[in-house]
């Protein structure tokens, strides 16, 4: 009777979970401590009948941790690196944070980026200041090491790329009040190959160079670049690491990033449509070929493109 009341209660949960992928060595009650949830309720959304015998590979339900207030809703639940999330408030609540970064509440909701280094497991996430406990699921990232040669590896300087990310950042703080877009984002390179994905571990010529922040999309050099959504042109540089460097607002703290054009078509100051040609494609600043650096940042945070592409929810 306990089991089925177990399963009664955690059924509500469907449209709240996400699935582990286990990892050798990884055991359910390690599992049960990293998501914040209990042993039995892994077991029961999982219809393990023995909780010992799990293996490699094998798939598993993440229910939501207790200790949700009422009117608490997260969109996807758990949450992912690398991926945004909404957070639907209790009523009176005027402000979310997670892992340092804040943001207001406009409407009852607010969106949220998880960081794609953000440890996988339970993460506190702060209503005003009520913490509730999240779950927050790894992204499968790889790693790829980059060969640079000549004159591009005398581009690879860290100051150069303290300087370029102040820059971005600042512009990305541009970005406040509602959102502008509505619906998916538009691919800026329709048909573009994806050279090189988000949050891949990144190591240039053997150095440790951090995490991909963006898409990479390659395709011939001149090929039009459009803006991915409705928005503002709020940064349009040189760089000498980034290239030519376009960064659009979008609203709700949201920003894109257009790196590595040989053209910039547009001005600060200009609104965008979707869609619109705002560059052309090109290898500009540390580049090894022709190719469209893609990042999308929320609260400055870089999230992976695919999820303003595919709809926040």
């Amino acid at each position: 009777m306990r089991v089925l009341l177990l399963g009664a209660l955690f059924l509500g949960l469907a449209l709240a979970q996400a699935v582990h992928v286990v990892r050798p060595g990884e055991t359910l009650f390690s599992l049960a401590r990293r998501y914040g949830v209990s042993v039995e309720a892994l077991a029961v959304v999982n219809g393990l009948s023995d909780p010992n015998r799990i293996r490699a590979g094998q798939r598993l339900v993440i229910p939501r941790p207790s200790g949700w207030p009422a009117g608490l809703k997260l969109a996807p639940y758990p949450l992912v690196q690398g991926h945004p999330v909404w957070v639907r408030v209790p009523e009176g609540v005027g402000e979310v944070r997670l892992d340092g970064v804040r943001a207001h509440v406009l409407a009852g909701a607010a969106l949220l980026p998880v960081g794609a280094t953000s440890a996988p497991g339970l993460h506190g996430l702060f209503l005003d200041e009520r913490r509730v406990p999240v779950a927050v699921l790894p992204g499968g990232y790889g790693t790829r090491n980059l060969v640079l040669k000549g004159q591009k590896a005398g581009l690879f300087d860290r100051e150069a790329i303290r300087r370029e990310r102040a820059a971005i950042l600042a512009a990305c703080r541009q970005s406040a009040g509602p959102a502008r877009w509505r619906g998916p984002w538009q691919n800026p390179v329709p048909g573009a190959l994806v050279s090189a994905p988000f949050g891949e571990r990144r190591r240039y010529n053997g150095r440790p160079g951090g995490y991909h922040a963006g898409m990479d999309l390659a395709a011939p050099a001149g090929t039009p670049v459009r803006a991915p959504a409705l928005g503002r042109v709020v940064l349009a540089e040189a760089f000498k690491v980034r290239g030519k460097t376009l960064v659009l607002a979008h609203g709700l703290g949201v920003c894109s990033v257009l790196q590595h054009l040989e053209a910039i078509l547009t001005a600060p100051g200009q609104a965008v449509a979707a869609g619109e040609v705002v560059g052309r494609l090109g290898s500009t600043g540390l580049s090894t070929g022709p190719h469209l650096h893609l990042e999308v940042r929320v609260l400055g945070v870089p999230q992976d493109p695919r999820a303003f592409f595919e709809g926040i929810p």
